[in-house]
């Protein structure tokens, strides 16, 4: 009987293997060296440790109907997943593989298994299951650093001597790196990562190819093309600071446990070619929605008065998959994001429909895929690990609302949704912690308030709100979401007549509550309410407070009781106001100038 042999491979903690460093030019070149690992492309370490080996595969070509040849599932996102009908062929790509990693990307974190059995699909399980069991043994990185061995400061990992290339991309003081550095030196330098990089032509629109261009220097290289003396002092500030964003999709997970169990009991080829389809389809998707964001920031940039080549205020940093990570102009990122999930629900359903209507027609799930994602808003020189670790949790609580809906257990992937935090200082602490301590006041009779919700849909409107209470028969627990939060500031925001609450008053509402002062807090917000004498403006403003509150008293929907423990918006309102993207006139090509 024939037996079907398999090798699953997957890179973890690429983010923080890519900020350990924490200098930029490491990042990149990190991020682009990366990109190149596994691709189906001849280009790509895969392919080369492929052609080398002398091994026979489908990664760039139809294969030979043979026992010694390789088929890929999967090669995107830095993991592959391939079978054989032999072993020996696993085996040579397997020592081939693992030898180059150690020599190209020596701490790089991974996990890798072979398994076999009677029929692709089990030995799939198999392999997924050795694949998990693999993380709790983890492979040594050489060099390894004793107790003798001098270590580098920044890193803590052994020391190795610069080359010449590496020390071209070194500032004087720097004598010695660890290994992974000092590789990311060389390529920066050998690769022209300056001007030019595969990672970020995944983020270029075709049209936009050759006149964007991204920065290296988060301190001189954000620009903003307009007239600096037009804005105002919040709109300065704003441009100044930066945003770390990382959007990572819902329902893969969900999609695939379907996939696997239609193609059960499908032939060989029919298994591997729906799950390869599926890799390339979800890469595919992920890069358009994150071309058209970037277009959306060239937009934006072209309206500010810039002209000829334009440096985008945005770096790409990982790109992958379902997963997308960049640095972003403050003012920009909460569009960015919003923009990027929207068309990434688009693209999945345009994309995917073929797999769709041919495996999955007659199954209950969503024809599309949704992502969500945190945006932390920090300063050029807070250190990039920390900033990483405080994303990637503003991401988990983004999950935590789109799981709300459906709940854990359900087929159905839940709406996309967007966190975001804004932090002065550099902290060690997780995102949780850091609200409790910032946003979180204690309040008389033992009761405290907390000021954000953090996480939002990133589209629920009246429509979509009644079509899911519908479909699942009770009232959604939770229905805030980025369009009513800017309603409100646009109310508040209001120059003609007086608004019920300006953003004046909201600021002075969070600075009582920080001071304890609920008594006050209350008295002030129904004080400005009742000054408004245009009865319309009041009811439209309590209609779109009740709107993010889901109270509908409206002397008190600005906040609620829940889980023992006030709660309101307030903050979230400011943060979202303060970063809205800068609007100014477009000035003259010699004014920019």
């Amino acid at each position: 009987m024939d037996m079907y042999y398999c090798y699953l491979f997957e890179a973890k903690s690429i983010q923080a293997y890519l900020f350990q460093s924490n200098k930029l030019r490491d990042v990149i070149s990190a991020s682009e060296r990366l990109d190149r690992l596994v691709d189906s492309s001849a280009e790509s370490v895969l392919g080369m440790v492929l052609n080398t080996a002398k091994l026979s595969s489908d990664l760039f070509d139809v294969a030979p109907d043979s026992p010694q040849s390789i088929y890929f599932l999967r090669c995107k996102g830095g993991a592959f997943y391939a079978y054989c009908r032999s072993e020996s062929p696993l085996l040579a790509l397997r020592s081939g593989w693992t030898l180059t990693l150690s020599q190209l990307f020596p701490s790089l974190i991974y996990t890798d298994a072979l398994s076999q059995a009677e029929n692709l699909p089990q030995a799939m399980t198999l392999g997924l299951k050795q694949l998990n069991t693999d993380r709790n043994s983890p492979h040594p990185c050489l060099p390894l650093a004793t107790s003798l061995v001098l270590r580098t400061a920044r890193t803590g990992k052994g020391a190795v001597p610069l080359s010449r290339l590496a020390t071209q991309g070194s500032v004087q003081s720097e004598r010695e790196l660890d290994i992974d550095t000092e590789l990311h030196r060389q390529a920066y330098q050998l690769f022209g990562m300056r001007d030019s990089a595969a990672l970020q032509d995944s983020f270029t629109p075709e049209e936009l190819k050759g006149v964007v261009r991204y920065p290296i220097n988060f301190e001189t290289q954000f620009p903003f093309a307009g007239a600096v003396d037009a804005l105002t002092r919040d709109q300065r500030d704003a441009i100044k600071d930066m945003a770390l964003i990382h959007i990572d999709g819902n329902g893969l997970g969900i999609l695939l446990r379907q996939l696997k169990q239609v193609l059960h009991a499908q032939p060989v080829e029919e298994y591997q070619h729906a799950f390869r389809a599926f890799s390339a389809a979800l890469s595919a998707a992920t890069q358009k929605a994150a071309q058209e964001s970037t277009r959306m920031v060239y937009q934006q940039v072209s309206s500010e008065g810039a002209y000829s080549t334009v440096v985008l205020p945005m770096r790409p940093i990982v790109l992958g998959g379902d997963d997308v990570t960049l640095f972003c102009r403050a003012d920009l990122a909460i569009d960015y994001a919003e923009t990027f999930c929207i068309a990434f629900q688009r693209e999945s359903q345009k994309i995917l429909a073929p797999l769709y209507q041919r495996y999955l027609a007659n199954s209950d799930i969503k024809p599309y895929l949704t992502a969500s994602g945190g945006v932390l808003f920090h300063k050029a020189g807070h250190p990039f690990p920390h900033c990483h670790q405080l994303v990637e949790g503003l991401c988990e609580q983004a999950k935590i609302l789109t799981k709300s809906v459906y709940g854990t257990q359900s087929n159905k992937v839940g709406p996309a949704a967007l966190a975001f935090y804004r932090v002065s200082n550099a902290t060690q602490s997780d995102i949780g912690a850091l609200i409790e301590q910032a946003q979180t006041f204690a309040l008389s009779a033992g009761e405290q308030i907390c000021l954000t919700q953090c996480s939002y849909f990133v589209s629920m409107t009246d429509d979509e709100q009644a079509a899911l209470e519908s479909e699942l028969g009770k009232p959604l627990l939770v229905n805030r979401s980025l369009g009513k939060l800017r309603d409100l500031i646009q109310v508040s925001n209001n120059k003609v007549g007086k608004a019920p609450m300006s953003m004046s008053k909201w600021r002075q509402l969070a600075t009582l509550l920080s001071q304890r002062d609920f008594v006050e807090a209350k008295r002030l917000y129904n004080r400005s309410r009742a000054l408004c004498l245009e009865s319309q403006k009041v009811t439209e403003f309590d209609r779109r407070v009740s709107a993010l509150s889901g109270e509908t008293t409206s002397e008190a929907a600005w906040c609620w009781k829940a889980s023992n423990q006030w709660q309101t918006f307030i903050n979230d309102v400011l943060l979202v106001e303060h970063f809205q993207p800068v609007s100014i006139p477009q000035v003259a090509q010699e004014e920019v100038e």
